[in-house]
């Protein structure tokens, strides 16, 4: 029999001696292709003596909200003492010569604390463990239940209920400007990279060449000379930028204090993925809401008290009280909201409309606050509208709080009118997506592998990769050959692999027309089986090359402009050829640069006035295909063989092809089998037991597909399949 030792933190467990503890063992099961398994127990009990009530804080105890461990350094048993109880009333007399140490124990149920498993004192697994339950005598408490679960599992306790714009992504923030987006359009100046401006129009339906006639023609983004009145072009304003997906996680890693590692995570391929900064139907900043807030500096007291510091722009309340609050912002160059911020975070707001333009606004007037002792209080404004300029002046006449007593607690202004340039803040435009389902959506696109080292350390593997990784265990001689079962594998009639499903005009129209969306994948087999799908949190975009309409040629020629439209199927009144604006599931992309299109030269439109017209001949390639220079170098981000938009033909190295296909196909091969045997193990086999190691029995060799193992007596019942 093993010796088998649960600790949490350094605090070991008392165990009952007849307990049996079986841990179950699963990274990639065959049954349930599209979770991410750890390692776990099956639920066991342990005894609710003076130790573990000690570590648990008498959990059976609502009255009871810490404890504090304490040990004997001769060895003696440990002894406990509660909160509600004073040290005298300990029940144990230490022995003569010993002495004691104690620490403070705040142990809380709700979260679940970092344990270990030894066997024979060797590290076995580490991992945190759960409390489900206290089994009660009387009144007395008799067992505790509890579950060790493997590091995987505390990941995602980690991200809760957060979103994809939780996450400080301040290092993208950039400049709100027709050069700063100039360059992230044609150039890879704009942050090295890591952000780029797609040709993705969230409003426009972009055409090229129309006549001067055509209804089109102001959505016409062919770059021409000489001409007066309509700028043909892509408008500053109109273009989202794309954040790289490898960044992202960079930031997951930062909020959380974990860290991803593995080749997965430097290939060249992967760092091409992004994601479109598209939380909102409409242009950039239609909504209002993604601007980055500029505090209004002040730099005049004009009366009253003295709690407001010019240096800091900061109003520190001393006395709790309902503040009247008194803004007066004059000479605003365009419609604005300002904000009042408490302890660095939005408290009221107000947007105020500028036009017809006014040389005198009231912004808040005797509008009632209330605050506390101590409360930082700060004035910001920013531009709103539906195209938000890149700068704005405006000064701020009067700013006053008046407690309810009428003593003015300060009165400041600026003696000049003031100017901003405002910068996009990146966090804002993350999509509506929790980071939980991103990081998932990641893993099952790529059939990824996490593999934990410790509570916050975690390795990336692409599933062949991993199953290279491993090394060959023989267990010829341990496996009992008495019982081997054989099994035919349990399969699926039906294989989906889906992107969600989308309202856009293309994306929509090719379902309808071809029975399943633009990048999924559905495989059907002659099999009694169930039906089963992978679905990711994504949309896949369906991209289109415009025409070339005024060239003379008929039909119609082809540019070489890949462009993605987010708009439904549905007309808008307001516009000719226009559609409704859309936005669906977020949208991953690949981003490659430079792609030249100097055959189909592109007007950019900044700010100025007159605008600004700059011929662009290369931009970022943007598409569900990895490259633009052939269909042997590029991966696809679509399931299946779908015609790319760009090369008119499928690209080989799809998401299934990529990532899946080895392991499909093995598994649905006609000499497949599931072996189920049962093995008794010595402490070094069990130590070095991987789950991408390769059993060797029978002369054969075995993927572990699911373990079983009595960590007392060492018999492990296995799931293999065969190498086929």
């Amino acid at each position: 029999m093993n010796q088998v030792d649960i600790y949490i933190g350094n605090s070991r467990l008392d165990l009952f001696d007849d307990e049996e503890i079986t841990i179950n063992l699963s990274i990639q099961n065959y049954k349930e292709l599209d979770k991410i398994f750890t390692d776990f127990t099956q639920s066991f009990t342990i005894p609710a003596t003076g130790r573990n009530n000690e570590i648990f804080a008498h959990y059976y105890r609502t009255d009871v909200v810490a404890s504090r461990i304490t040990e004997s350094s001769s060895g003696g048993y440990s002894n406990w003492d509660d909160l509600v109880q004073y040290w005298d009333s300990m029940d144990i007399i230490w022995d003569a010569g010993s002495s004691s140490t104690s620490e403070a124990n705040t142990f809380d149920g709700r979260l679940r604390p970092t344990a270990r498993i030894e066997i024979n004192s060797l590290l076995f697994r580490d991992g945190v463990i759960q409390i489900e339950d206290v089994l009660m005598r009387g009144t007395e408490p008799y067992a505790y239940t509890l579950t060790f679960y493997g590091y995987l599992v505390n990941l995602t306790d980690l991200f809760g209920e957060d979103y994809l714009y939780d996450l400080d992504l301040s290092d993208y923030n950039h400049s709100y400007d027709g050069n700063t987006i100039l360059q992230g359009f044609n150039s890879e100046a704009l942050l090295g990279g890591n952000v780029f401006y797609p040709l993705m129009s969230p409003v426009r339906n972009w055409v090229y060449n129309v006549g001067s006639s055509s209804p089109a023609h102001e959505d016409d983004i062919q770059f021409l000379t000489g001409h007066s009145g309509h700028h043909h072009g892509v408008n500053y304003y109109e273009l989202k930028p794309a954040l790289k997906v490898a960044k992202i996680l960079e930031a997951i890693e930062s909020k959380y204090q974990i860290t991803f590692s593995g080749s997965f995570l430097s290939d060249a391929t992967f760092q091409k993925l992004y994601l479109w900064a598209h939380r909102y139907e409409g242009y950039l900043y239609e909504p209002g809401t993604t601007i980055e807030w500029g505090i209004i500096n002040m730099n005049r007291s004009t009366g009253g008290g003295t709690e407001f510091n010019l240096t800091t722009d900061t109003w520190t309340v001393v006395t709790t009280d309902y503040y009247e609050i008194n803004v007066t912002i004059d000479n605003a160059s365009v419609d604005y909201e300002l904000g009042l911020f408490v302890n660095g975070q939005l408290f009221a707001s107000n947007l105020v409309d500028q036009h017809p333009a006014s040389s005198y606004t009231t912004t808040w007037e005797g509008t009632s606050f209330g605050f506390y002792a101590g409360d930082e209080v700060k004035l910001y404004i920013r531009p709103q509208g539906a195209i938000a300029p890149s700068s704005m002046t405006y000064q701020c006449s009067d700013y006053e709080a008046i407690d309810s007593s009428l003593d003015k607690k300060f009165e400041v202004d600026q003696s000049l009118s003031s100017s901003y340039n405002f910068e996009l803040k990146m966090s804002d435009l993350m999509p509506e997506i929790k980071v939980a389902d991103f990081l998932s959506g990641i893993v099952k696109m790529h059939n990824l592998v996490i593999i934990p080292s410790s509570n916050t350390a975690f390795t990336f593997y692409t599933l062949d990769d991993w199953y290279a990784a491993g090394s060959d265990l023989d267990l010829q001689e341990f496996i009992d050959i008495e019982e081997v079962e054989v099994k035919r594998p349990d399969l699926f009639r039906r294989i989906e692999f889906d992107y969600q499903d989308t309202e856009q005009i293309l994306g929509y129209q090719y379902k309808k027309t071809n029975k399943v969306g633009f990048g999924d994948l559905n495989s059907d087999f002659q099999f009694d089986g169930d039906e089963f799908k992978i679905e990711l949190p994504f949309e896949c975009p369906l991209f289109e090359i415009l025409d070339d309409y005024d060239n003379g040629d008929d039909p119609v020629s082809k540019t070489n402009i890949l462009v993605y439209k987010s708009q439904t199927r549905e007309p808008d009144t307001n516009y000719d050829n226009r559609y409704q604006k859309y936005v669906g599931a977020p949208i991953l992309i690949y981003g490659e640069f430079p792609y030249e299109i100097d055959s189909n030269p592109i007007g950019f439109v900044d700010e100025a006035d007159p605008p600004n017209e700059t011929e662009c001949l290369q931009v970022w390639y943007a598409n569900t295909s990895s490259t633009s220079l052939g269909t042997g170098l590029a991966y696809s981000l679509t399931w299946g063989a779908d015609i790319d938009p760009y090369y008119l033909s499928s690209i080989p190295n799809s998401l299934y092809n990529t990532y899946w296909s080895d392991y499909i196909t093995d598994l649905y091969s006609k000499n497949k089998r599931v072996f189920q045997v049962e093995a008794v193990l010595p402490i070094g086999k069990i130590l070095n037991l991987d789950l991408n190691n390769l059993v060797i029995w029978n002369n054969q060799k075995f993927k572990i597909n699911n373990v079983d193992l009595n960590l007392a007596t060492g018999r492990v019942r296995l799931e293999l399949l065969n190498e086929v």
